[in-house]
Protein backbone atom coordinates (compact mmCIF):
# COMPACT_ATOMS: atom_id res chain seq x y z
CA UNK A 1 0.00 0.00 0.00
CA UNK A 2 1.24 3.47 -0.68
CA UNK A 3 1.19 6.10 2.31
CA UNK A 4 2.39 8.97 1.30
CA UNK A 5 -1.21 10.39 1.11
CA UNK A 6 -3.82 11.51 3.14
CA UNK A 7 -5.48 7.62 3.09
CA UNK A 8 -4.65 5.11 5.41
CA UNK A 9 -5.54 1.81 5.93
CA UNK A 10 -6.34 1.61 9.50
CA UNK A 11 -6.47 -1.89 11.22
CA UNK A 12 -9.62 -3.71 12.99
CA UNK A 13 -10.42 -6.79 14.62
CA UNK A 14 -14.11 -8.64 15.25
CA UNK A 15 -16.30 -11.33 13.54
CA UNK A 16 -16.90 -11.84 9.87
CA UNK A 17 -19.46 -10.41 8.06
CA UNK A 18 -22.74 -10.60 6.43
CA UNK A 19 -22.92 -9.22 3.06
CA UNK A 20 -25.97 -7.82 3.98
CA UNK A 21 -27.13 -3.83 2.90
CA UNK A 22 -29.39 -3.51 5.87
CA UNK A 23 -27.09 -5.41 8.53
CA UNK A 24 -25.10 -3.61 10.92
CA UNK A 25 -21.58 -2.23 10.39
CA UNK A 26 -19.27 -5.27 10.27
CA UNK A 27 -15.90 -5.34 11.92
CA UNK A 28 -13.23 -5.08 9.65
CA UNK A 29 -9.53 -5.92 9.05
CA UNK A 30 -9.05 -2.85 6.98
CA UNK A 31 -10.36 -0.30 5.74
CA UNK A 32 -9.62 3.24 3.97
CA UNK A 33 -10.61 6.52 5.58
CA UNK A 34 -9.77 10.23 5.24
CA UNK A 35 -6.72 10.92 7.32
CA UNK A 36 -6.98 12.44 10.21
CA UNK A 37 -9.62 9.90 11.90
CA UNK A 38 -11.93 11.48 13.52
CA UNK A 39 -16.09 11.27 13.94
CA UNK A 40 -16.14 13.11 10.28
CA UNK A 41 -13.94 11.27 9.01
CA UNK A 42 -14.93 7.42 10.02
CA UNK A 43 -18.22 8.54 8.08
CA UNK A 44 -16.18 8.66 5.01
CA UNK A 45 -15.22 4.98 4.61
CA UNK A 46 -14.68 4.64 1.19
CA UNK A 47 -14.15 0.62 0.86
CA UNK A 48 -12.79 -1.86 4.23
CA UNK A 49 -12.07 -5.93 3.96
CA UNK A 50 -13.55 -8.03 6.49
CA UNK A 51 -11.77 -10.75 8.17
CA UNK A 52 -13.30 -13.29 5.95
CA UNK A 53 -11.73 -11.15 3.07
CA UNK A 54 -14.83 -9.92 1.55
CA UNK A 55 -14.42 -6.71 0.38
CA UNK A 56 -17.21 -3.81 0.93
CA UNK A 57 -17.90 -0.41 -0.22
CA UNK A 58 -20.18 2.29 1.33
CA UNK A 59 -21.89 4.45 -0.69
CA UNK A 60 -22.68 7.98 0.23
CA UNK A 61 -25.64 7.00 2.30
CA UNK A 62 -23.42 5.08 4.56
CA UNK A 63 -24.60 1.81 3.15
CA UNK A 64 -22.77 -1.16 2.09
CA UNK A 65 -22.60 -3.08 -0.77
CA UNK A 66 -20.34 -6.24 -1.39
CA UNK A 67 -17.74 -5.90 -4.06
CA UNK A 68 -16.20 -9.58 -3.80
CA UNK A 69 -16.38 -12.68 -1.83
CA UNK A 70 -12.18 -12.83 -1.38
CA UNK A 71 -9.87 -10.22 -2.18
CA UNK A 72 -6.20 -8.74 -1.28
CA UNK A 73 -5.95 -5.95 0.67
CA UNK A 74 -7.80 -2.61 -1.02
CA UNK A 75 -5.35 0.55 -2.64
CA UNK A 76 -6.96 3.52 -2.66
CA UNK A 77 -6.29 6.13 -5.50
CA UNK A 78 -4.35 9.38 -4.19
CA UNK A 79 -7.55 11.01 -5.77
CA UNK A 80 -9.67 8.85 -4.01
CA UNK A 81 -11.80 7.90 -6.80
CA UNK A 82 -10.49 4.51 -7.53
CA UNK A 83 -9.55 1.21 -5.81
CA UNK A 84 -7.42 -1.24 -7.12
CA UNK A 85 -7.49 -4.51 -5.90
CA UNK A 86 -6.35 -8.29 -6.32
CA UNK A 87 -9.74 -10.59 -6.49
CA UNK A 88 -8.70 -14.35 -5.20
CA UNK A 89 -10.84 -17.26 -6.18
CA UNK A 90 -13.98 -18.30 -3.93
CA UNK A 91 -12.87 -21.03 -2.32
CA UNK A 92 -9.22 -19.16 -0.71
CA UNK A 93 -8.79 -19.68 2.17
CA UNK A 94 -6.24 -16.80 4.35
CA UNK A 95 -2.90 -18.40 4.75
CA UNK A 96 -2.71 -20.58 1.29
CA UNK A 97 -0.27 -20.07 -1.45
CA UNK A 98 -1.87 -17.28 -4.00
CA UNK A 99 -1.80 -19.46 -7.08
CA UNK A 100 -4.19 -17.71 -9.03
CA UNK A 101 -5.50 -13.56 -8.72
CA UNK A 102 -6.65 -11.22 -10.60
CA UNK A 103 -6.55 -6.97 -10.70
CA UNK A 104 -9.99 -5.26 -10.64
CA UNK A 105 -9.98 -1.40 -10.48
CA UNK A 106 -13.55 -0.34 -8.35
CA UNK A 107 -15.22 2.68 -9.58
CA UNK A 108 -15.70 4.44 -6.42
CA UNK A 109 -18.89 6.17 -6.97
CA UNK A 110 -20.61 3.76 -9.71
CA UNK A 111 -19.80 0.78 -7.15
CA UNK A 112 -18.38 -0.55 -10.99
CA UNK A 113 -15.40 -3.12 -11.44
CA UNK A 114 -13.31 -3.73 -14.15
CA UNK A 115 -11.11 -6.31 -14.94
CA UNK A 116 -7.59 -5.33 -15.41
CA UNK A 117 -5.61 -8.70 -15.51
CA UNK A 118 -6.29 -12.24 -15.39
CA UNK A 119 -4.94 -15.72 -16.34
CA UNK A 120 -1.87 -15.45 -13.64
CA UNK A 121 -0.82 -14.65 -9.78
CA UNK A 122 -1.03 -10.98 -10.11
CA UNK A 123 -1.19 -9.47 -6.41
CA UNK A 124 -0.13 -6.51 -4.02
CA UNK A 125 -0.85 -3.54 -6.34
CA UNK A 126 0.23 -0.32 -5.75
CA UNK A 127 -1.01 3.15 -7.66
CA UNK A 128 1.56 5.51 -8.70
CA UNK A 129 1.61 8.23 -7.24
CA UNK A 130 0.18 10.57 -10.11
CA UNK A 131 -2.25 7.33 -10.79
CA UNK A 132 -1.34 6.58 -13.86
CA UNK A 133 -0.30 3.02 -13.80
CA UNK A 134 -0.22 0.01 -11.04
CA UNK A 135 2.59 -1.80 -9.70
CA UNK A 136 2.05 -5.24 -9.09
CA UNK A 137 3.80 -8.63 -8.03
CA UNK A 138 3.81 -11.64 -10.45
CA UNK A 139 5.84 -14.63 -10.60
CA UNK A 140 4.16 -17.02 -12.99
CA UNK A 141 4.38 -14.24 -15.52
CA UNK A 142 7.70 -14.79 -16.24
CA UNK A 143 9.07 -17.66 -13.95
CA UNK A 144 10.30 -15.47 -11.85
CA UNK A 145 9.23 -13.20 -8.78
CA UNK A 146 8.98 -9.73 -10.30
CA UNK A 147 6.80 -6.17 -10.56
CA UNK A 148 5.10 -5.24 -13.44
CA UNK A 149 2.76 -2.73 -14.61
CA UNK A 150 -0.29 -1.69 -16.75
CA UNK A 151 -2.51 1.30 -16.85
CA UNK A 152 -6.01 0.41 -15.71
CA UNK A 153 -7.62 -0.22 -18.21
CA UNK A 154 -5.84 -3.75 -18.69
CA UNK A 155 -3.14 -2.11 -21.65
CA UNK A 156 0.67 -1.22 -22.11
CA UNK A 157 1.21 -4.42 -19.50
CA UNK A 158 5.16 -4.04 -19.17
CA UNK A 159 7.79 -6.13 -16.74
CA UNK A 160 9.31 -3.58 -14.57
CA UNK A 161 12.09 -5.88 -12.86
CA UNK A 162 14.24 -8.94 -13.42
CA UNK A 163 14.03 -8.79 -17.20
CA UNK A 164 16.07 -10.50 -19.36
CA UNK A 165 16.22 -13.87 -17.88
CA UNK A 166 17.78 -12.37 -14.29
CA UNK A 167 16.79 -15.11 -11.79
CA UNK A 168 16.52 -15.30 -8.19
CA UNK A 169 20.50 -16.37 -8.11
CA UNK A 170 21.75 -13.40 -10.39
CA UNK A 171 23.72 -10.17 -9.03
CA UNK A 172 21.12 -7.97 -11.16
CA UNK A 173 17.68 -9.89 -9.48
CA UNK A 174 15.92 -7.46 -7.44
CA UNK A 175 13.71 -9.30 -4.60
CA UNK A 176 9.58 -7.93 -4.66
CA UNK A 177 8.45 -6.72 -1.39
CA UNK A 178 6.84 -8.67 1.28
CA UNK A 179 3.65 -10.46 0.19
CA UNK A 180 1.19 -7.79 3.04
CA UNK A 181 4.16 -5.36 3.72
CA UNK A 182 4.20 -2.25 3.55
CA UNK A 183 5.28 -0.25 -0.01
CA UNK A 184 6.04 3.73 1.08
CA UNK A 185 6.29 6.10 -2.01
CA UNK A 186 8.51 9.03 -1.06
CA UNK A 187 6.48 12.39 -1.00
CA UNK A 188 8.47 13.94 -4.02
CA UNK A 189 10.20 11.46 -5.95
CA UNK A 190 9.01 8.23 -7.86
CA UNK A 191 10.98 6.16 -5.04
CA UNK A 192 9.68 3.11 -2.99
CA UNK A 193 11.19 1.91 0.36
CA UNK A 194 9.86 -1.73 1.21
CA UNK A 195 11.07 -5.07 3.01
CA UNK A 196 11.67 -8.17 1.65
CA UNK A 197 10.73 -11.40 2.70
CA UNK A 198 13.07 -13.05 5.31
CA UNK A 199 15.41 -15.70 3.98
CA UNK A 200 16.46 -16.83 7.26
CA UNK A 201 14.02 -17.82 10.44
CA UNK A 202 14.58 -15.13 13.23
CA UNK A 203 16.78 -12.82 11.05
CA UNK A 204 15.20 -9.42 9.29
CA UNK A 205 14.49 -8.79 5.66
CA UNK A 206 16.30 -6.28 4.03
CA UNK A 207 15.11 -2.86 3.82
CA UNK A 208 15.44 -1.75 -0.36
CA UNK A 209 14.92 0.92 -2.72
CA UNK A 210 13.36 1.55 -5.85
CA UNK A 211 13.70 4.65 -7.60
CA UNK A 212 11.83 5.08 -11.29
CA UNK A 213 11.45 7.47 -14.12
CA UNK A 214 8.89 9.14 -15.71
CA UNK A 215 7.52 6.25 -16.99
CA UNK A 216 8.06 3.82 -14.12
CA UNK A 217 11.11 1.82 -15.53
CA UNK A 218 13.32 1.15 -13.06
CA UNK A 219 16.15 3.81 -12.90
CA UNK A 220 18.11 2.29 -9.86
CA UNK A 221 17.46 -0.49 -7.19
CA UNK A 222 19.73 -1.01 -3.95
CA UNK A 223 19.85 -2.38 -0.33
CA UNK A 224 19.58 -0.10 2.83
CA UNK A 225 21.10 -3.48 4.76
CA UNK A 226 18.64 -5.96 6.70
CA UNK A 227 15.68 -4.28 8.69
CA UNK A 228 12.19 -3.41 9.45
CA UNK A 229 9.60 -1.04 9.28
CA UNK A 230 11.13 1.41 6.78
CA UNK A 231 9.48 4.87 6.51
CA UNK A 232 10.35 7.89 4.56
CA UNK A 233 11.26 11.05 6.71
CA UNK A 234 10.59 14.89 5.65
CA UNK A 235 14.38 15.32 5.23
CA UNK A 236 13.84 12.89 2.05
CA UNK A 237 15.62 9.80 4.51
CA UNK A 238 14.69 6.53 5.34
CA UNK A 239 14.13 5.45 9.10
CA UNK A 240 14.24 2.01 9.95
CA UNK A 241 15.08 -0.70 12.88
CA UNK A 242 16.97 -3.48 13.03
CA UNK A 243 17.88 -6.28 15.36
CA UNK A 244 21.79 -6.24 17.04
CA UNK A 245 22.83 -8.63 19.15
CA UNK A 246 19.38 -9.14 21.06
CA UNK A 247 18.26 -5.23 20.54
CA UNK A 248 16.61 -3.61 18.41
CA UNK A 249 18.22 -0.07 17.05
CA UNK A 250 17.11 2.94 14.56
CA UNK A 251 19.05 3.56 11.66
CA UNK A 252 18.95 6.32 9.49
CA UNK A 253 19.85 6.12 5.68
CA UNK A 254 20.32 8.65 2.82
CA UNK A 255 18.68 7.70 -0.38
CA UNK A 256 19.63 9.75 -3.26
Amino acid sequence: MWMASSLVLAACGGLEAEPLEDAESPAVTSQAVVSPPTEEADRRIIVYQTTSLQLMRVDKKGTSHLVAQRTGAPEVSRDEKRVVYAKLPDAYVAGDAVRSSELYVLNVNSGKSDRVTQGFDDGEPLWSPDGRVVLFQSTRRSGVPALWRVKENGKDLVQVTNKGGATQMSSAYIPNPERGGTVEWDADRRIIVYTTTSLRAGEDGEVRVIAFDRNYDVASASSLGQGFAPRWTERGTVVYSRNEGGRVVTVEARVD
